[in-house]
C-alpha cells in the first residue's frame, strides 16, 4: 500500500497561477484547519521582501478535493500556507505597502520601499508574478483524518500555531461548532472583550470553551490544555447538551450586560479574562439560585470594581475587615496561577460572598 508521502505530488507553480486560482475560487481556505488569518502586516511585508530578494519560501500544501464537472477544474483546499498565500494576495490587491520599518536595513533604500504593488516598477511586479512556489498536492483519495494528522505534524514543532489553533484543525465536531457560534454573539465586539490578536489566535474560542467545559465538568476541573483536548474529544461527535448549554451561556451574557450597564470602568475591568471568567461563574451560581442577578448584586459588583485598585474606596464601600481582606486575597489570586483549580474555586467563593 502506498504511503501518504507517495500520494503527494510536488509541483512548481508561479504566483500568477496561485492568485488566478484563488480569484476563481478554485483554491480556497479550509477554515477547519485554520480559522483566522494570523499574520500581522509586518509579517506580510517580510514575506514580500523575501520574494523580491529572490529567496525561496516554505512549501505550500494543497488538498485536491473534487473536479468541477462543468469546467474540469480541480477544486483545491489550502492545508498549510494560508498566511503566506493570504499575504501575497493582499499585497497584489494593494492592501498594504512595504513600509521601511518592517524591511531589513539593507533594503530600506531599495526602489520598492514604501510602495504598494500597483506602485512598483514593472520589473518588481513581474518578479512577484513569476516567482515560483513549491507546492505539494495531496491526492483527493487520502482520508481527511490523515490530512489532519499531517497538518498537526507539520505544525507540532512550529510556534506559529497555539494549542487552540491546533485543536481547531483536529476537531471539527459539535463542541467547537458550539463555541464558534457563541463567538458570533455581539457581546464580545460591543465591549471589545477580545482584541484583534486574540481573535487571530482563537483566544475567544478557548475562553468560550472554558465556560462550556465548566458547564460539563464543573469548577473542579483544571483548565489545562489536556483537559480542553479531553472535552473536545468527548463531545466531538455528539454533544446532546449543546442547545441547553448555549441558551445558558447567552443567559449569562445577558446578565453580564445588566452588571456592565454602560459602566466603562466595569467594561475595562472585564477585559482581563480572569475577571470575566470569575463573573460568568458567579452569575451561573445566581441563575441557579434565584434566576439571575438582582439589583443588590449589580450594585455590589460595581463597588467591588471601584474598590479593586482604590484603597480609599475599599474602606468606604466595605466596612467589614473580613471583606476587605477577601478582596485583597482575590487580587493576589488574579495575578498569579490564575488557571489552577484551587485558585479559581477560591475566587469564585470570594465573589459570591461579596455579592450575596
Amino acid at each position: 500500500m502506498a504511503t501518504i508521502n507517495e500520494q503527494i505530488n510536488i509541483e512548481s507553480h508561479t504566483i500568477k497561477w496561485v492568485i488566478d486560482s484563488m480569484r476563481a475560487t478554485r483554491l480556497t481556505v479550509d477554515n477547519s484547519f485554520q480559522r483566522n488569518y494570523v499574520w500581522l502586516e509586518k509579517h506580510q511585508i517580510k514575506l514580500i521582501e523575501t520574494i523580491l530578494m529572490g529567496f525561496p519560501i516554505p512549501e505550500i500544501y494543497l488538498w485536491q478535493k473534487e473536479t468541477d464537472a462543468k469546467t474540469g477544474d480541480m477544486k483545491l483546499s489550502i492545508i498549510d500556507g494560508q498566511q503566506r498565500l493570504g499575504a501575497i494576495l493582499d499585497f497584489i490587491n494593494d492592501e498594504f505597502a512595504l513600509t521601511s520599518t518592517s524591511l531589513d536595513e539593507e533594503n530600506i533604500k531599495k526602489e520598492y520601499t514604501g510602495k504598494k504593488f500597483s506602485e512598483l516598477t514593472d520589473e518588481f511586479r513581474n518578479a512577484i508574478w513569476e516567482f515560483k512556489l513549491s507546492i505539494r498536492f495531496v491526492n483527493k483519495t487520502i482520508e481527511r483524518s490523515d490530512v489532519v494528522t499531517m497538518f498537526l505534524r507539520l505544525n507540532s514543532t512550529n510556534m506559529t500555531l497555539n494549542p487552540q489553533e491546533l485543536r481547531n484543525a483536529e476537531f471539527e465536531g459539535a463542541f467547537i461548532k458550539a463555541a464558534a457560534e457563541i463567538s458570533e454573539n455581539p457581546f464580545w465586539e460591543s465591549h471589545s472583550i477580545f482584541n484583534v490578536q486574540d481573535l487571530r489566535r482563537m483566544n475567544d474560542i478557548q475562553f468560550i470553551s472554558s465556560i462550556l467545559m465548566f458547564f460539563r465538568l464543573g469548577i473542579g476541573e483544571d483548565t489545562t490544555q489536556a483537559n480542553f483536548n479531553k472535552v473536545y474529544d468527548l463531545y466531538n461527535k455528539e454533544y446532546q447538551e449543546k442547545i441547553d448549554d448555549q441558551k445558558l451561556f447567552y443567559l449569562i451574557v445577558a446578565e453580564t450586560e445588566k452588571i456592565i450597564g454602560g459602566d466603562k470602568e466595569i467594561e475595562r475591568f472585564l477585559k482581563k479574562k480572569t475577571h470575566l471568567y470569575s463573573l460568568f461563574l458567579v452569575i451561573y451560581y445566581f441563575i441557579k439560585k434565584q434566576g439571575g442577578v438582582q439589583q443588590k448584586q449589580i450594585e455590589q459588583y460595581k463597588k467591588f470594581v471601584e474598590a479593586y485598585n482604590d484603597n480609599e474606596k475599599l474602606i468606604a464601600h466595605f466596612k467589614d475587615l473580613k471583606t476587605q481582606s477577601e478582596i485583597n486575597e482575590y487580587k493576589k489570586l488574579s495575578s498569579t496561577g490564575t488557571q489552577g483549580k484551587t485558585n479559581r474555586m477560591r475566587r469564585n467563593d470570594i465573589l459570591k460572598d461579596i455579592l450575596e
